[in-house]
C-alpha cells in the first residue's frame, strides 16, 4: 500500500505527490483512478550515499545559518531605519514649532512697528498742523 509506505495521511496527498513526480520527470506511470492504482513504467532514481547525505545536510545547514544571519541583519537594518525615522520626525516637528514661533514673533514685531509708526505719524501730523496753524514757518 503506497499510502502506508509513504507515510502520507490521505490518498489526495499521495495523488499530489505522484502528479508532482510526473511533472518533474521523476516518475513515468499510468494512473487508474477507478481502482486507485498506479502502474509504474519507469522511475528516475537518485542514488545518494551516506557521505552525500552528510555533505548535503552540512551544505543545507550552512545555507540555513546564512539565511538566518541575513534575516537578522535585515531586521537590525529595519530597526535602525525605524529609529532614525522616528528621530527625524521628532526633529521635523520641533523645527516646525520653531518656524511657527518665529513667524508669530515676526508678525508681532511688524504689528508693533506699524503701531509705533502710526503713533509717530499722528504726532508729526499734530505738530505740523500746530506749527502751520500758529504761522510758524518751520516745517
Amino acid at each position: 500500500d503506497m499510502l502506508t509506505e509513504t507515510g502520507l495521511n490521505s490518498s489526495r496527498d499521495l495523488e499530489q505527490v505522484i502528479i508532482q513526480s510526473i511533472q518533474h520527470n521523476v516518475l513515468d506511470c499510468r494512473i487508474d483512478e477507478a481502482n486507485e492504482q498506479v502502474f509504474v513504467n519507469q522511475i528516475s532514481g537518485y542514488n545518494v550515499t551516506t557521505e552525500h547525505q552528510d555533505y548535503l545536510l552540512e551544505s543545507l545547514s550552512r545555507w540555513s545559518e546564512s539565511c538566518t544571519t541575513i534575516t537578522q541583519n535585515m531586521q537590525t537594518d529595519v530597526d535602525t531605519a525605524t529609529n532614525k525615522l522616528k528621530v527625524n520626525m521628532q526633529e521635523t516637528a520641533e523645527f516646525q514649532k520653531s518656524v511657527e514661533a518665529a513667524k508669530a514673533s515676526v508678525k508681532k514685531r511688524k504689528a508693533a512697528s506699524r503701531s509705533n509708526l502710526s503713533e509717530k505719524q499722528k504726532t508729526v501730523g499734530m505738530s505740523l498742523s500746530g506749527d502751520v496753524f500758529r504761522g510758524n514757518k518751520t516745517v
